[in-house]
């Protein structure tokens, strides 16, 4: 399947803090999805996404990838809205909002609570290498599939304590045992309003609200989620003039951003983390 590239770049996706199973191989990017590999190779005006071991239809490759937004359109309304959002899409412009799995980023953003990317990186392939499936082997690099609920399931804190792990290792062994104890169906915030599916997201341990609004982005097409860490704060204090309170934030977000939340969230914050002066 071919992906044209004036509004996505693989870089701006999968280094801006939504995605961390992809790396470069041989100068290629190569992400696990699910149980497939996709590799990217370049063409003059965009990508060939190739499909290796387990088949994904185009239909779900294109759903991955958010093909369906109109993100000429996005980019238009909110760059219209003030300076720091025209300066943000246009460096950021080749982000696009990924579809992912739930369960991996319900685990993914416990273990990013008070975290880098890069140590978040490290803890989800050492996951993913002692408790997931090895999908292939792909120029010398053995790929691996996150683990699956029945295989955390039976593992305790003390198992889940890999690389840079730490103390979320218990956050994610209470969530994983209230999702299996409980017969809880993931699928259900697909059918829920944000704000139900947020508060459904937040009966689980260690799902607060940033935590919640990643996943609700990131896997429940909800984009007018705008996940609110103390980064995002500082931003919106010093581009917007908020006020710091959390009520505050809240209010300014959906008063101002509306339904492109989500978009605007994050080609703010991948330019302000680029741009620090």
């Amino acid at each position: 399947m071919i992906i044209r590239g004036e509004y996505f770049n693989p870089k701006d996706t999968f280094e801006c803090g939504q995605s961390f199973r992809w790396k470069i191989i041989d100068d290629l990017y190569v992400g696990v999805v699910r149980r497939s590999v996709l590799v990217l190779e370049p063409l003059s005006d965009g990508f060939d996404v190739k499909v290796l071991g387990e088949p994904m239809s185009d239909a779900d490759v294109a759903t991955y990838f958010d093909e369906s937004a109109d993100y000429k359109d996005i980019i238009e309304k909110l760059s219209q809205k003030d300076s720091w959002l025209e300066k943000a899409t246009t460096f950021g412009k080749g982000i696009r909002l990924l579809n992912q799995d739930p369960f991996e980023m319900l685990i993914t953003f416990i273990i990013s609570s008070n975290n880098n990317i890069p140590k978040i990186k490290m803890s989800i392939e050492a996951l993913s290498e002692q408790f997931g499936d090895c999908l292939m082997t792909y120029k010398g690099v053995e790929l691996y599939a996150f683990p699956t609920l029945e295989q955390l399931k039976v593992r305790t804190a003390m198992d889940l304590n890999v690389k840079g792990m730490g103390y979320r290792a218990r956050y994610i062994v209470n969530a994983v045992r209230q999702i299996d104890e409980n017969n809880m169906d993931l699928k259900i915030p697909f059918k829920q309003d944000y704000e139900t599916s947020k508060m459904w997201l937040k009966q689980l341990y260690g799902i607060g609200d940033k935590v919640a609004d990643c996943v609700l982005l990131f896997s429940y097409k909800k984009k007018n989620a705008f996940p609110i860490d103390t980064w995002v704060k500082k931003m919106l204090r010093e581009l917007y003039g908020v006020e710091d309170k959390q009520k505050a934030y809240e209010t300014f977000v959906d008063e101002y951003f509306d339904l492109y939340g989500g978009y605007a969230q994050q080609y703010l914050f991948y330019y302000m983390r680029n741009h620090k002066s």
